[in-house]
């Protein structure tokens, strides 16, 4: 259950059943490579959109993530208009469109993913919490989810197979983060 009572995404959909192992292995054939980057811009309103989706529902979501941007939320109610807020939408949606553009190369893409969990160790003073992650993975998940059904060049089918194939891909990415998160704050932590 997500913080708010209610089924995360990942608890409802099915998603959850993909094992850590294939996952973490998981290598797209090029028909998912293909919907991936039918589904995907580098245009900046594109990204940004994207990006404030993710970001607006892990705060309205999760507000103890408030805590980890206090950049952001030093605005009071007007936070979703702040170019702190603006950054990092932006930030986020970088990392998955590094994804998307290292889908023919993942044994480039998963270091780079556990090199960005490692950086998050820094904030765990700040409140990081590893069940952050899911918090993250579920905004991707209906923020993407909700970006191909406005696509208006799919079919129903192919949105179906985007929506699947890029739940793969962020649970890809958050499975990646959460192992070098983990692997360095136990190193930190044994210290």
């Amino acid at each position: 259950m997500s913080s708010s009572g209610s089924k995360s995404p990942t608890e409802s959909d099915g998603s959850s059943d993909m094992s850590n192992e294939s996952i973490m292995n998981w290598e797209p054939d090029v028909y998912e490579k293909e919907l991936v980057k039918k589904t995907w811009s580098d245009d900046f309103d594109f990204l940004y959109e994207l990006g404030a989706a993710i970001y607006t529902y892990i705060f309205e979501n999760n507000p103890n993530t408030k805590q980890l941007f206090p950049s952001i939320h030093k605005h009071g109610d007007k936070w979703k208009e702040s170019k702190e807020f603006r950054s990092q939408a932006l930030k986020f949606v970088q990392t998955l469109s590094h994804a998307v553009k290292n889908l023919y190369h993942m044994d480039r893409l998963s270091p780079y993913l556990y090199k960005i969990g490692e950086l998050h160790v820094k904030f765990a003073k700040r409140g990081f919490r590893p069940e952050f992650w899911n918090s993250f993975l579920d905004a991707m998940e209906v923020s993407l989810t909700e970006t191909i059904n406005r696509n208006q060049e799919l079919t129903e089918e192919q949105k179906i197979d985007a929506i699947r194939v890029w739940r793969r891909l962020a649970h890809y990415v958050i499975s990646h983060m959460k192992h070098g998160y983990n692997d360095l704050l136990k190193k930190t932590e044994s210290n």
